[in-house]
């Protein structure tokens, strides 16, 4: 299905605010307590589609296993993601055929290693199997919102593809623009559509004005559209009038976004002002300088790196479960990627336990297919993949392209 996100694009407010205006307990299970209300959920929807939404998200973003089992209902996963998705999906299909549905997940409230203690591959199954029953509930694309890792997002991303849907994902930084584990936005940006995003942008974070620099930031590296789905306030009392909001959004699409909504307190009346402001908005005028085409874009969990064709590798080294000593003494070498030999899925795993303390652009050098693919997966950054590898040419450049790595 041709979702048209090259296109300027209203998307939807908030779900879980508004709804609590309607009723909605603070602290209840909000996928439960929409199914047993679900007419609160049908007409905030129809809300946002008469001010003028061509996309609508689920209101699944606590409805993944690790949130449900907050109140004992992660056995509820499959049924809640696809009863909340079909809700939505009629509803919308009612009003206009045309509206896209977007089934959201959210940040897990788990960490994978090594900052936490769950494997990165139980968390892309996680990702997988709500997106499987978002897909089932009839949802046109899948939408990694407000995620705050690199390592999240690529996972929601891994695990979202299995569904075969686009997926967008949008983050939510600190003022400083990066992530709570300090990775930079710009990094993110590289990794995720290298990975595959069909867009990637920000979401919650603040008020519009506040992320102006944000998007300026990362619009001279993106070849996916950007999304901005900014608060409306900090609570209640203190919200943007639809005017100001619409007002400050002008900021953003000047600066490259084209998918825009509103996150926290983001009423039907802001989005409302929003559309009336973007249908007088002349996109033809909006003029980004983009990066450089030959330079190559990479990224690390924290940092990008931007390389010209003649880069120096190191050696190569080897992975075991202590690699500090070994990382150093790369970045002291002057080279400017480091070489990883990998040469079973063990290294793979030692190496993705280490990375983080690796601030250089990385190439994996390998002779087995399994391993270099589990490199790859579990790396939290963009990667080369090193041609000297003893492996056929397909191979390599499958692989590369399936985890957003360059065959170098």
């Amino acid at each position: 299905m041709d979702v048209r996100l090259s296109q300027p694009l209203l998307m939807d407010g908030a779900t879980a605010t508004n709804l609590m205006l309607n009723g909605m307990p603070q602290y209840s299970c909000p996928a439960q307590w929409i199914l047993e209300n679900p007419s609160a959920l049908q007409q905030l929807h129809h809300a946002f589609l008469q001010a003028g939404s061509r996309m609508i998200c689920t209101p699944t973003a606590q409805a993944n296993a690790v949130m449900l089992e907050k109140w004992e209902l992660q056995d509820k996963m499959a049924e809640y993601n696809r009863q909340l998705a079909q809700l939505t999906v009629e509803t919308c299909r009612q009003f206009d055929p045309s509206v896209l549905v977007a089934g959201v997940v959210a940040p897990l409230e788990i960490q994978a290693e090594p900052f936490g203690e769950t494997p990165f591959l139980d968390l892309v199954g996680i990702y997988a199997s709500q997106a499987l029953a978002l897909k089932e509930g009839g949802v046109d694309l899948l939408i990694a919102d407000t995620m705050t890792t690199i390592s999240q997002s690529r996972a929601a991303i891994l695990g979202c593809r299995q569904a075969g849907l686009p997926v967008m994902v949008t983050l939510n930084v600190e003022e400083d623009g990066e992530t709570c584990m300090g990775s930079d936005l710009v990094s993110a940006l590289i990794v995720c559509q290298n990975l595959g995003a069909a867009a990637f942008g920000l979401s919650c974070c603040d008020r519009p004005e506040k992320l102006y620099h944000h998007i300026e930031e990362i619009a001279p590296y993106a070849k996916i559209p950007l999304i901005v789905r900014p608060r409306a306030g900090e609570d209640f009392d203190r919200m943007l009038s639809p005017e100001e909001m619409a007002e400050q959004m002008r900021g953003l699409l000047s600066r490259g976004a084209t998918l825009v909504g509103g996150c926290c307190y983001t009423t039907p009346e802001h989005i409302a002002k929003i559309g009336q402001m973007m249908r007088e908005f002349d996109f033809h005028s909006v003029h980004v300088e983009k990066e450089d085409a030959q330079t190559i874009l990479m990224a690390g969990a924290t940092e990008p790196y931007f390389l010209d064709e003649y880069f120096d590798q190191t050696e190569p080294i080897y992975c075991r479960r202590d690699m500090s000593d070994e990382l150093l003494e790369l970045e002291e070498s002057g080279a400017d990627v480091a070489t990883i030999c990998i040469e079973t899925v063990d290294d793979a795993y030692c190496f993705a336990l280490n990375a983080y303390m690796l601030h250089m652009p990385v190439s994996f050098l390998s002779d087995s297919e399994e391993a270099l693919e589990m490199a790859l997966l579990m790396y939290n950054g963009c990667a080369f993949v090193d041609s000297r590898s003893n492996l056929d040419e397909s191979i390599l450049e499958r692989l590369a392209k399936g985890y957003g790595a360059v065959v170098r």
